[in-house]
């Protein structure tokens, strides 16, 4: 059933992709088909006996406030962000102190999500116009970026003592920079080496060893006309990594990934992504002979220091009841990566390749400190692209050094 799926999927790339024009039609009929797959797929999945899947989990249940403090570095604060009722609040939690301090509402922070979320799809949709003038683009992001910043970072602004902020966001902040936060001078990256976690609990639970057996980099680029740097960005950070496998195009197979990622570190990976707000688990990113969903990444072991998925949306996920997030990010940590580098949006092809070429540069520079190494990245490419669009849209997930 998976390789039909399989099949429905690359059917609906090329009729997308036909050059005598889209049948609409066609599409449709391929995705209804294609949906009722992935529908049966899951309620086989639901009907299995559920005794592998515990024997799989490594999963160790809630982490005490006292092993979250000890899993933070000296100079480090970490920032959760909850809510009750409507209203949002923030813990701060240090090595020695835990303080709760109340925020805004959640019907204002969705709000000015919302806002920032269009300016950033205004400025891609305009990316081709020509003549276009990005400076009151910018002007226009750095607004929304700083309501932001006064509702849910300046009342805590004070209590970001140290060099480096974890955030663990809630609710509709899952999709928002936040180290691109802007104060009306400077944004929050410019102060502090910033990182992320889905919860407090499972960022203790990535500071653990790992237990790859490490044999060097491996790098997968799958390009098309479409995104043409996809190609050489695979080509210069495996160039960039020391001992690196590089493998292209019909070369990066989900099956190379399965025998060589559980041996491999860093594990690079250039190509589309596809985020699926409808159906969570089928969210997937394309290699050379399929596309790997949330639902194949249940079923592999990657225990890596860090995974980078460079490609589109990859950071994205359903915030679903409780705030568990439903996502390729879930999937990547189930299968044992301590560290990711994902994307909370549709990025550029060629600002993309910049920035990562430039973080694995930094990454070797700085002893393998990767949220130092993504900052002085970010920073890089500010220069020669004002608009957070292309600079902040990366995010490091888990271990941070």
């Amino acid at each position: 059933m998976r390789g039909e799926l399989n099949w429905y999927y690359h059917r609906i790339e090329r009729e997308q992709l036909q050059r005598d024009g889209i049948s609409a039609e066609r599409v449709s009929a391929l995705w209804a088909s294609a949906r009722a797959c992935e529908e049966n797929l899951l309620r086989i999945l639901r009907e299995m006996p559920v005794a592998a899947a515990e024997a799989r989990s490594e999963c160790k249940g809630a982490v005490t406030t006292a092993e979250i403090q000890s899993a933070l570095e000296i100079g480090t604060v970490l920032v959760e962000y909850f809510q009750i009722g409507e209203r949002y609040l923030a813990a701060i939690v240090t090595r020695t102190s835990v303080e709760i301090v109340p925020l805004t509402t959640e019907s204002s922070v969705r709000r000015r999500v919302q806002m920032l979320q269009f300016q950033i799809a205004k400025f891609r949709l305009g990316m081709t116009r020509p003549g276009r003038r990005e400076a009151p683009l910018v002007t226009a992001a750095n607004r929304h970026l700083q309501e932001l910043y006064d509702e849910i970072v300046a009342p805590v602004r004070s209590r970001l003592t140290g060099n480096h902020v974890i955030f663990v966001p809630h609710g509709v902040l899952h999709y928002v920079p936040l180290h691109a936060l802007f104060d009306g001078t400077d944004y929050l990256i410019d102060r502090f080496t910033v990182s992320y976690a889905p919860s407090s609990s499972i960022l203790a639970l990535c500071r653990e060893p790992s237990t790859n057996p490490c044999k060097g980099a491996l790098v997968l680029g799958v390009s098309d006309g479409n995104a043409p740097w996809i190609l050489r960005e695979a080509q210069e950070v495996a160039a960039a990594l020391p001992k690196s496998r590089l493998l292209l195009g019909a070369e990066a197979t989900g099956q190379a990934l399965r025998e060589l990622g559980p041996s491999s570190s860093p594990i690079h990976i250039a190509t589309h992504g596809v985020f699926r707000s409808d159906n969570p688990m089928f969210s997937s990113i394309r290699l050379g002979d399929a596309y790997l969903s949330l639902y194949d990444l249940y079923r592999m072991r990657l225990p890596v220091d860090l995974l980078t998925l460079s490609g589109c949306a990859t950071g994205l996920s359903v915030v679903a009841a409780g705030d568990e997030i439903l996502g390729l990010s879930r999937g990547l940590l189930y299968a044992g990566a301590k560290s990711l580098l994902l994307t909370l949006w549709d990025v550029h092809d060629q600002s993309t390749a910049e920035v990562m070429r430039s973080f694995y540069d930094h990454f070797r520079d700085a002893a393998e400190n990767r949220a130092l190494a993504l900052k002085a990245a970010m920073l890089a490419a500010r220069q020669r692209y004002p608009h957070p669009f292309h600079w902040a849209p990366f995010i490091l997930m888990g271990k941070a050094s």
